[in-house]
């Protein structure tokens, strides 16, 4: 009996491209899995550096206050910090497609530790006289400034290479028509890097609360967990250009699409107004004591209140840091990161779910110029919200 080829053949290509069918599926899964490799390893080392990110602000901070160093004093500590990153973010994205994200991502965690390491250099011995030591030595607190900043310098250039790695690899593996999928991939991943960083606010306020030199040891500690995942996870060519000697810094600002431009003048602004009143004059004011507190009669510290000491030879409060004035709430160190840490992970997670919660329902994913100017005037409403309740505890007759 003879059998029908077509029906022995036509077996036979179903069983051939159902193999062919599962090897692709398998090779599919393993591209997806070396593609995810990278993603995750960015991420656990940007998201350990972002909580070191954090404890820093607040250690530098808070043992200023204790050593007696003004609002103003602290404020031109962070200057560099801050120029630092804005050059940073001009160049390294010509630095990372030069020479890779592994190299950019590992440079940033090893300014973090020398930041971390130099900062050992500050004496973390406090005196109510407001001496302060560089490397052992007395130090006057103009020396002190200008050593902070150049240090804080090391620790801006370190977190926007840093950043530049968690950026850009959501980039590399998101296709590029799936341009919604990548704008929630990047609210997700950032707003879990600021929520972390709250986290890293709370333990940098806490530690130094225990110890000076714990603080920064705790911290060093997590960068040095995040190099080897970053060195050896890594492939040295991930995000290299195909054609990196014609790359210039010119390229930076694209000029095919001004919109872009734009909108990075803008961030440059946003986040300039947040950091005008929330990383120096609201921890200034939570930790510094009401006025009232300062000349109260006294026998030892403990009539006085938080912020205050008792003078033995005046026999009153005085306040233990002048130069950070009165006025405030007079919170202790740990009061003052919790509650900062809280501010920051609350908007890390609101900023992570904003797709669902806001862009979604409004039909506005990815965001445009409306979105944009819609939530720039309702970001000025907590600033004015501060300004008039400020004005309101403002006693009789103050400027």
């Amino acid at each position: 009996r003879e059998q029908h080829p077509t029906g022995k053949q036509g077996n036979k290509g179903a069983r051939l491209a159902g193999r062919m069918a599962g090897r692709h599926g398998e090779a599919g899964m393993a591209s997806s899995r070396r593609a995810l490799l990278p993603f995750a390893v960015i991420s656990c080392s940007y998201l350990l550096f972002t909580v070191t990110d954090g404890a820093l602000r607040m250690i530098v901070l808070l043992h200023a206050y204790s050593l007696n160093f003004s609002a103003m004093d602290v404020a031109v500590m962070f200057v560099l910090y801050e120029l630092a990153g804005v050059f940073t973010n001009l160049l390294a994205g010509v630095a990372g497609a030069r020479w890779g994200i592994r190299a950019t991502l590992v440079t940033g965690l090893l300014l973090q530790l020398l930041t971390y390491g130099l900062l050992y250099g500050w004496g973390w011995q406090e005196d109510l006289a407001g001496e302060t030591r560089l490397f052992g030595h007395t130090a006057t607190k103009q020396q002190a400034i200008v050593y902070i900043t150049i240090v804080q310098m090391f620790g801006g250039v370190a977190k926007d290479l840093t950043k530049l790695g968690g950026k850009t690899v959501t980039k590399l593996v998101t296709p590029d028509e799936k341009n919604t999928q990548l704008f929630k991939i990047v609210s997700l991943l950032t707003g879990w890097k600021n929520s972390l960083k709250g986290v890293g606010y709370f333990l940098g306020s806490w530690l130094i609360g225990i110890s000076y030199g714990l603080a920064l040891g705790a911290m060093m500690a997590l960068v040095l967990l995040a190099l080897p995942m970053a060195y050896f996870g890594l492939d040295p060519q991930l995000g290299v250009s195909p054609s990196p000697g014609r790359l210039r810094l010119s390229d930076v600002f694209d000029r095919s699409n001004p919109n872009l431009n734009w909108l990075s003048l803008a961030r440059l602004f946003l986040f300039a107004s947040r950091d005008f009143w929330f990383e120096v004059p609201l921890p200034f004011f939570l930790r510094s004591p009401p006025c009232a507190a300062i000349g109260r009669p006294c026998a030892d510290d403990s009539d006085c209140g938080s912020g205050t000491a008792c003078d033995a030879e005046a026999g009153a409060c005085a306040n233990l840091n002048p130069g950070g004035g009165c006025g405030g709430l007079g919170w202790s160190r740990t009061q003052v990161g919790a509650l900062l840490a809280l501010y920051i992970i609350m908007y890390g997670q609101f900023q992570a779910y904003t797709p669902q919660l806001v862009t979604g329902p409004l039909r506005q994913t990815p965001p445009n110029k409306r979105t944009e100017v819609l939530w720039g005037l309702v970001n000025c409403l907590p600033t004015l919200v501060m300004a008039v309740v400020a004005g309101g505890r403002a006693p009789a007759g103050a400027p």
